[in-house]
């Protein structure tokens, strides 16, 4: 903090000079500061004056001055720091300050939020920053992500600065990994990264795995006929749940009677794995899934809610059979399972960038998995102005029903005085709970769900106006600022609200993860502006029971049940320390889960890394003509090998390519070989003959199509196997980590056996692309090629 009051003083003392310059010579300090760092002058010596050309672009476009601890959350962005800047001090302008510098060497910077809102606001907000010291800013979204949008996405990547949904930028990331042609990728590397929002797209989102699928065609599960078994079932006779996790399991009694019903003997019998990973899926659906709170059904479909911001997940497949069982539990067409073509786990892109930083208003206690997951280390920044919010105690009811019914008393007892009441829900269902309870008392509210997220903007910006009240499922990751008085409110409505004790915050649930609260309280005392929160919970909620277990909170509940709601500092400890061995918990499930990850990750870069290489290589023949020599020569030997005759042989040769090989040669090179192939003469013979035979095959091959159509068969055939065999690859990992439970019995490691199977499975993905890419080089005919596909 030294060093960012240090730069704060550099930056001031410029200001006076900058100030004094016309607006062209204001925007001229780009191209000398692009020229120093050409010659050599580092980007770090650049800083103060970047920094002070970008305060003062922002005072003559906006009208809005950067704070000094503005600039000190742009120089840690800059250092590659995760940077907490609470709720209301201007975290995108402060983004302006590192993405201008690191702009300047020409190699792009991508600045990522949370959703499409955010990322269009934030473009269309500071764009004429950038503007004004010549540089433009592009903003990529889900919009037109098809051949048709191709160019306009590209001309985005291709600005100095690109907003976007972060998830958004890992899609064409994964689209440009299934391009054919150069021509068809839009990203041109990740420079340097900057993520707004980052608890909730680096921590909440780190292990979700966007993928592109096509459908697959096979036989499907009864996933109906398993709804129907389970929707039977009873907690703690047919299966169990782990309090506060999402984790729930068969007893033997509930085994036994799925296997009654099935019809099979042993559910667990190898034949009975997938029934079993099905039956297991239904369960969870109707366990531990609820609709309105983690799903809607919109239009006949499952529409995925985000956990943690409450908007709705369209693209997002809950995967690995979930949502066919979702599908079945609502009474829904069961829609066909698909097969991934690629995928990336979201962190992983994440940590592909040559420098990340990230900024949001809750870090500090996500400090460790920061660290943890991507090596970043947690800065604070202090606020502009003290904050004066008053953070009431938690009120703790009996039960749930009680609780909401107190929430709304205490909301409607504030709205009689005028002051502006923010109420955040834990979910759809009970923010409608919440909205029947205001009404019955004649409070007059706004209700802002997954449903009608459209309103997102109109709705929060109008929270803190005088008299409002208003009911939010969900509240992280909204990045709407509530101003005392609403956006438009003159300085009497605000002093008026300001009078009223500003924006009062009403929780209707506690949390076993601590940042939501934060999120939920940081709504009010932006800037020094007064304001109140308070959170209430029951001994019913989800969260106790997490914090508490079902025995105790049973207990609780019954010791103040008909002596009203309880409040006091111990039932805040209490929770405060279940809240901590949460995060101790997760923080370990994290460390296991990166280890799992890391191993597809490994395979996934060589991939990646393969496919580029064939993508931008202008000439193949060498690599192809190898393959073709290697993999002729494995089938005979293996052939010769096995006690093949040299008919034998030359028909396994023959499914490779055309050959003319003569079997009677054939046979004298094979008859000096032996089984082990260790013996010199013989097998060396052999080696040559098939080497000889394959390589003059494919000069007859490029002979007959010619090069330039040779040259472009091997390019699309390579790539193509690729992908496919890729494909299937996912597939077998997928399947390889929801069993390795199974193949890790007899106390070996789960994760040394992931390793082992895995890089089996991966290097017999390779050796059938090999041999396949060799089958369809000589199959493949050039004018068949659509050099048009599109991957999605």
């Amino acid at each position: 903090m030294r060093w960012c009051r240090d730069i704060v003083g550099q930056v001031g003392a410029l200001e006076p000079g900058m100030q004094a310059l016309s607006d062209a010579e204001v925007a001229a300090r780009t191209t000398a500061l692009r020229g120093r760092l050409e010659s050599g002058e580092a980007l770090d010596a650049l800083l103060p004056e970047a920094f002070a050309a970008v305060r003062e672009a922002a005072a003559r476009t906006l009208g809005q001055r950067h704070y000094d601890t503005q600039v000190m959350g742009g120089a840690l962005l800059h250092l590659g720091k995760v940077v907490e800047m609470r709720t209301g001090e201007g975290k995108t302008l402060a983004a302006t300050l590192p993405a201008y510098l690191n702009a300047l060497g020409g190699a792009g910077v991508h600045i990522g939020t949370a959703n499409d809102y955010l990322a269009r606001r934030d473009a269309a907000w500071m764009r004429p920053v950038y503007g004004f010291l010549g540089m433009d800013a592009g903003l990529v979204n889900g919009d037109d992500a098809t051949a048709a949008g191709r160019a306009e996405r590209r001309a985005a990547y291709g600005a100095d600065v690109t907003y976007g949904i972060t998830e958004e930028f890992c899609y064409d990331f994964l689209r440009d990994n299934l391009a054919y042609r150069e021509d068809e990728c839009v990203q041109r590397g990740r420079n340097f990264a900057i993520v707004d929002e980052a608890d909730l797209i680096l921590i909440d989102d780190a292990r979700t795995v966007p993928q592109i699928t096509v459908e697959v065609q096979q036989a499907d599960l009864p996933y109906q006929k398993l709804a129907a078994i389970v929707a039977r079932f009873r907690p703690a006779v047919h299966f169990s749940v782990r309090a506060g996790r999402r984790d729930v399991s068969l007893t033997d009694e509930g085994g036994s009677e799925a296997e009654e019903r099935l019809g099979v003997d042993n559910l667990y019998d190898s034949a009975n794995l997938r029934l079993a990973h099905g039956l297991q899926k239904a369960l969870e659906a109707a366990v531990l899934y609820q609709r309105d709170r983690d799903y809607i059904v919109a239009q006949d479909q499952v529409v995925p809610v985000d956990p943690v911001s409450g908007r709705l997940q369209a693209s997002r497949d809950l995967g690995a059979g979930l949502m066919q069982a979702i599908q079945a539990k609502e009474g829904l067409a069961v829609r066909p399972q698909r097969r991934p073509l690629a995928v990336v786990a979201l962190h992983d892109y994440m940590k592909s960038y040559s420098r990340l930083a990230a900024m949001t208003g809750t870090a500090a206690s996500d400090a460790a998995s920061y660290d943890e997951i991507y090596k970043l280390d947690v800065v604070v920044v202090p606020t502009n102005r003290p904050v004066i919010r008053i953070d009431h105690l938690d009120v703790f009811y009996s039960t749930a029903s009680a609780k909401l019914a107190g929430l709304a008393d205490e909301a409607a007892r504030r709205r009689e005085s005028g002051q502006p009441i923010l109420i955040g829900a834990g979910s759809i269902e009970e923010a409608a709970v919440i909205s029947g309870l205001l009404t019955e008392r004649e409070v007059a509210h706004e209700v802002l769900t997954a449903k009608n997220n459209e309103r997102e903007a109109e709705v929060i910006s109008a929270a803190a106006k005088l008299g409002a009240v208003t009911v939010i499922a969900k509240m992280a990751g909204r990045g709407v600022d509530i101003v005392l008085g609403g956006p438009d409110g003159s300085a009497d409505e605000r002093e008026q609200v300001a009078d009223r004790g500003g924006l009062c915050v009403l929780g209707a649930e506690r949390h076993l993860n601590r940042r939501l609260e934060l999120h939920l309280r940081g709504r009010a005392g932006r800037q020094g502006d007064p304001g109140e929160s308070k959170l209430f919970a029951s001994y019913e909620d989800e969260a106790t029971l997490g914090v508490l277990g079902a025995a105790s909170a049973a207990r609780n509940s019954k010791m103040i049940r008909g002596r009203g709601p309880m409040s006091g500092p111990i039932f805040t400890r209490i929770f405060d320390s279940g809240q901590a061995r949460w995060a101790a918990a997760a923080a370990r499930q994290v460390q296991d889960s990166l280890e799992f990850d890391a191993v597809l990750s490994a395979q996934q870069r060589q991939i990646y890394a393969e496919r580029l290489r064939i993508l931008t290589s202008a000439d193949l023949s060498s690599q192809v003509k190898d393959a073709v020599a290697e993999v002729a020569e494995d089938v005979i030997l293996s052939c010769v090998q096995e006690g093949g005759s040299p008919r034998q042989c030359k028909a396994s040769l023959l499914e490779l390519y055309p050959t003319n090989l003569n079997t009677a040669e054939l046979g004298r090179a094979a008859a000096g070989s032996v089984p082990s192939g260790s013996a010199p003469g013989g097998s060396d013979r052999l080696a040559a003959l098939v080497r000889t035979d394959a390589l003059h095959a494919y000069g007859l091959r490029e002979a007959a199509v010619g090069s330039a159509a040779m040259r472009r068969t091997e390019r699309y055939v390579s790539l193509r196997i690729i992908d496919h065999h890729w494909g299937e690859h996912l597939q077998e990992m997928a399947a390889l980590s929801e069993g390795i439970g199974l193949r890790a019995l007899g106390g070996r490691s789960p994760l040394a056996e992931y390793r082992r199977e895995a890089a089996e499975l991966f290097a017999g993905m390779k050796r059938r692309i090999k041999r396949d890419t060799v089958r369809g080089v000589f199959a493949v005919k050039p004018h068949d090629i659509d050099a048009q596909r599109d991957p999605g």
